[in-house]
């Protein structure tokens, strides 16, 4: 008989639109599938009830928002739920609205007998409100080191700080195994007394050597994220600005929800969403992957990057939390990023690229999981 996983994650994986969180997913359905488990497949939001889209097919409850900053409404509605409870912005985002407890009933009826692996915070958040024994979690990021830099000074001064910390602190104590994405979030983590193994991301060749890339410089991710709003206004300023004075003439090319906001800056070439990334990659020459402060999690979009040829600008913090040893250019702040890629425009070459992506192993973070399923012992169904 084939095993069976219950994998629960934010929103469907094929909705590439949404963000980096849907490319770890995907990547672990892959993983899961192909070390002969049968996937049970769980989003936190998504269509009501059985779902088929972009060739993944899964359960949701519906009505279940991931996204409140532009709703006034909805946000309000948090505050004065924050008011009355100890949970953050984070959680109450989540369990205010009306198809949170049909979220919770639908998860403890397909948990019930599988082994439950949990992607990303409001999967975890769930699988907690069920009662659910979780296996495994990924942790995409520190959520609390985010909301350290980027919390809105409204929900400061109702504590989300604090809160968050606490939240997240409980909920990543209750899996039986914790991976991070990021090396440097394990060392984040173990200073809480949490023990968390990295996950090694499967990383594939997309795509043939070319040698010499084009002349572009891209960046592509949803405008509205906090640290890509950051990214993207010292590319569009500083780093432009700095390019102007040393005289390279490169063009930009955006991409990611948000971007056609910049379509009319002086170096912009293309920007809006794109349905096929790999379109986008075979018209960038150097991806720029300007995070500033905090870090935490790492860059999906680094890897991506590399799996199509494309070298990645990124800082040193990134560089350590995904592979110190790793092809990157690493600059850490806009005079650097703008002489670093004034260094690369005179040899736009990928050959490093290709030599790091062809050194890794696809199936490791299949066995890793694996190994954590029959490692925990976990007694599939409720705590």
């Amino acid at each position: 008989m084939t095993p069976e996983v219950c994998f629960v994650t934010a929103y469907p994986p094929g909705r590439r639109e949404l963000g980096g969180g849907g490319w770890v997913d995907r990547r672990l359905h892959k993983t899961l599938r192909d070390t002969g488990m049968s996937v049970d497949l769980i989003s936190v939001t998504g269509p009501e009830g059985e779902w088929t889209e972009h060739g993944y097919t899964g359960v949701s409850a519906g009505a279940v928002p991931l996204e409140m900053r532009s709703s006034r409404a909805g946000l309000f509605r948090i505050a004065v739920g924050m008011l009355c409870s100890t949970e953050p912005y984070l959680s109450r985002k989540f369990t205010v609205f009306g198809g949170w407890p049909r979220a919770v009933e639908l998860l403890r009826e397909r948990a019930a007998g599988k082994p439950v692996v949990t992607s990303g915070w409001p999967a975890l958040l769930l699988a907690e409100a069920a009662g659910i024994e979780v296996a495994a979690h990924i942790a995409h990021n520190v959520e609390s080191a985010i909301a350290e830099e980027h919390s809105p000074a409204p929900l400061r001064l109702l504590g989300e700080r604090p809160r968050l910390r606490s939240a997240e602190r409980r909920l990543l104590s209750l899996p039986h195994k914790v991976f991070a994405l990021s090396r440097t979030d394990r060392v984040r983590l173990a200073s809480w007394n949490i023990h968390t193994d990295t996950l090694p991301l499967p990383v594939m060749t997309r795509v043939e050597r070319k040698g010499m890339r084009p002349r572009t410089v891209g960046f592509i991710g949803k405008a509205s994220w906090p640290p890509n709003a950051v990214a993207l206004r010292a590319l569009l300023g500083p780093v432009h600005e700095a390019l102007y004075r040393l005289g390279v003439d490169v063009d930009y090319v955006l991409a990611g929800r948000g971007t056609e906001a910049f379509a009319n800056h002086p170096r912009v070439l293309s920007s809006g969403w794109v349905a096929d990334e790999a379109e986008f990659y075979a018209g960038t020459g150097l991806l720029v992957v300007p995070r500033f402060g905090a870090s935490t999690g790492i860059s999906v979009k680094m890897i991506e990057a590399a799996e199509h040829g494309v070298v990645s600008v990124v800082p040193p913090e990134l560089a350590e939390a995904v592979d110190p040893a790793g092809p990157w250019i690493v600059a850490n702040d806009s005079n650097a990023i703008a002489e670093a890629v004034a260094a690369w425009s005179l040899r736009p070459d990928d050959a490093n690229v290709f030599d790091w992506v062809s050194g890794q192993d696809p199936g490791a973070a299949g066995a890793v999981i694996a190994a954590a399923l029959t490692e925990s012992e976990v007694l599939p169904g409720h705590r």
